[in-house]
This record gives C-alpha cells, structure tokens and sequence, in this order.
C-alpha cells in the first residue's frame, strides 16, 4: 500500500483511521487558509485542498496525502471553534432544540512525475439538539470540552448526552467520514469507476437522503429542504425520479410538479398546491447528483426519464430554469433557449429553457 500522510494533528482525526484500519503518519499542514466561499461544503472542500497542497510539497513522490476541515453550520451560518466561554455558549444556546448541520471536506492528493493527482469530497450530517437548560450549558462549559471544538461542542464527549437525532455519518461529525475515506483510497488515482445504476420512482423513506443531496449542490438559498421535498412527494410524487446504485445508494434524483401554464413561478417551489396533474406543462425543480457521481451520465439520464414519463402522461411541454453555464447540458439533451426567467429565487440569474413534443 502507498504510504499515506495525515496532514493534520487532529487526534480524533488520527483515531478514526485508526479505527477502520488506515495506516498513516502525520505530517500537519502549516498553511495559512484563505476562504473565498460562505458555503459551508465549499469552505470544507477548499481549506481540505489546501492543508493536503501544503504537505503535499514536503513528501515524495506516490505518497498520498489526506487533508480535512470540519465545519459546524446552522441556518447556513458556519460556526467555528468558540474565542471565548460566552461565545461557547451563545452557540450551544443557539443550536438546543433545533437541527444543524456538519461537514467535513475531505481531499486526497498525490504527486505521480510531477503531476498532482487529487479528489475532494466532502459529507454532511444533520445533528438534532434535545432543549437543554442554561445552567446545563454552562456545565458543560466549564469542562473546558468545547472551546476547542467547532460549533463547542464534541459529540464523543460529554454533549452526547444532548444529542436527540443523527442523519448522516456519525464518525462525519467527528471529523472524518472514515469509511467513505477508507473506500475512496483503494480507488484513488486508478480512474473513476462505472457506477451501475437504476432510475425509479422515489419513495418516502429516500425524502431524507434527497435533501443531504440537496443541500451538497445547492446554497441555502436556494436549497430545498425535508419538508419541501415531503410536501412534494405527496403532492406530485408522479414526477418524482431517483437514481439508485447497484449497492443501495441514491446517485441522483429530479423532481418537478404539472402547470396550466409554461411560466415555473418562484411560488411553485414553496406551495404544492399548485400543482395541477392534469396541467399540460411538466415543470422541472430541480435535477441533482451527488459530487462523487457527477461526470457518469446520471444527470443526463435522469433527464431523460423525465421527459420520457411527460411524455407518456401526455404533456404538452416540459419547462425548466437553469444557470447560464448549464445551457449547453440541456440543449444536448434536446432543451431549447426561451429567455432569461424573472424568477429571484435564491438571488440567482436563471434562464428558461423548454422541451417541446
């Protein structure tokens, strides 16, 4: 196995690859970060990219490198390690009782004849808080446990007590998604692998795993959530599709909603009821892929199922918005160009494309 280099000091970090049998040394990187994003999977991404080119100088050659970030982040805001205990507790008031997010950019480099070879990923768990009392916060805070720890809190240590709900990756939370890392090695730098895959129709229990999806290719404003996508589901689930892989894993999904009219209006998105079944006019909300399986064709295909199932239920039309660098995609696919859309949603330049039959 090649040697593999842990650019950082983190000891949760090192006991996690320990843990499903990584080995490694640690060689932490001494680069000051420099963040162009406020998106928290993006923040994660760039500063794991740039721990693992720092150390990536300082070993030789076909050795490996693994770079990480952690992040805490509620309502979009990223929350980072506490400067003091009042701004530990400012946050643990902020975040009991409700749902956060955490994320972990994770980047794998190596240098084969002077040519860098790297992968970034990162994932994201959502954490659910029981209410938890003043006096219970400031407990904990005087353990000295969260101040040096994103969002103040471990969630190995004594705040497990707190802890209501986990969707996602638990070891992610952490620090590492160890087993997505201990996988994504033994593929790392032999090519993409093929991905087999199905497209059905989504079901309930897929809402949670949509939305994680969701949220790692969107910014939050413009990010569809749970209860989005429930409502959704139970409204319009007949333009409803997922991609599902050959061992259990969502890909990918699309979903959309019917129209008297070609115009997808901002309020389509937040209010299911109207949706019309019989409207001639398949509009598109959104077509996703996870970042691990983008560039396989997925996207295309699930586009392509859509538009064959509008088609079969007798549709007129099948109407989406995109960002400009996403016209060439869906003109391949058979889209043509109407106009920039008036839509605000998100704060985003979008452009109405239309499939006609």
């Amino acid at each position: 196995m090649r040697e593999i280099v842990l650019a950082s000091a983190s000891p949760r970090r090192r006991q996690l690859l320990e843990q499903v049998g990584i080995p490694y040394r640690v060689l932490p990187s001494q680069v000051e970060e420099v963040v162009t994003s406020t998106v928290p999977s993006d923040v994660v991404e760039e500063l794991s990219a740039q721990k693992c080119a720092d150390v990536l100088e300082r070993v030789p050659e076909e050795t490996v490198v693994l770079g990480a970030d952690t992040v805490v982040a509620f309502e979009g805001r990223i929350l980072g390690k506490p400067a003091d205990r009042e701004e530990a507790f400012g946050m643990l008031k902020m975040l009991q009782g409700q749902t956060h997010q955490v994320y972990t950019g994770v980047t794998l480099m190596e240098k084969r004849k002077g040519t860098a070879i790297r992968e970034t990923f990162h994932a994201c768990t959502d954490v659910t808080f029981y209410p938890v009392s003043d006096q219970e916060l400031r407990e904990y805070i005087e353990t000295g446990e969260p101040m040096d720890k994103a969002g103040a809190y471990g969630i190995q240590g004594r705040f497990a007590a707190h802890v209501r709900e986990i969707h996602g990756d638990y070891n992610n939370v952490v620090g590492l998604p160890a087993a997505e890392v201990y996988h994504r090695l033994k593929s790392f730098g032999q090519g993409k692998r093929t991905v087999k895959y199905q497209i059905r129709p989504a079901r309930e229990e897929d809402l949670r795993e949509i939305a994680r999806i969701e949220a790692r290719c969107f910014p939050p404003a413009e990010a569809a959530g749970y209860e989005d996508f429930l409502q959704r589901y139970q409204t319009c689930r007949e333009s409803f599709f997922v991609a599902e892989t050959e061992d259990g894993a969502l890909a990918g999904f699309c979903n959309g909603c019917c129209s008297d009219t070609d115009h997808l209006a901002d309020e389509l998105y937040h209010d299911a009821s109207l949706h019309n079944p019989e409207g001639p006019y398949q509009m598109i909300f959104g077509l996703d892929v996870s970042p691990e399986y983008q560039k396989q064709g997925i996207g295309e295909a699930l586009m392509r199922y859509m538009v064959e199932s509008a088609r079969e239920r007798g549709k007129k039309a099948v109407v989406l918005t995109c960002k400009e660098h996403m016209i060439p995609f869906y003109k391949k696919i058979g889209y043509r160009y109407i106009e920039v859309s008036d839509s605000v949603h998100g704060g985003a330049v979008w452009h109405k494309m239309m499939y006609r039959f």
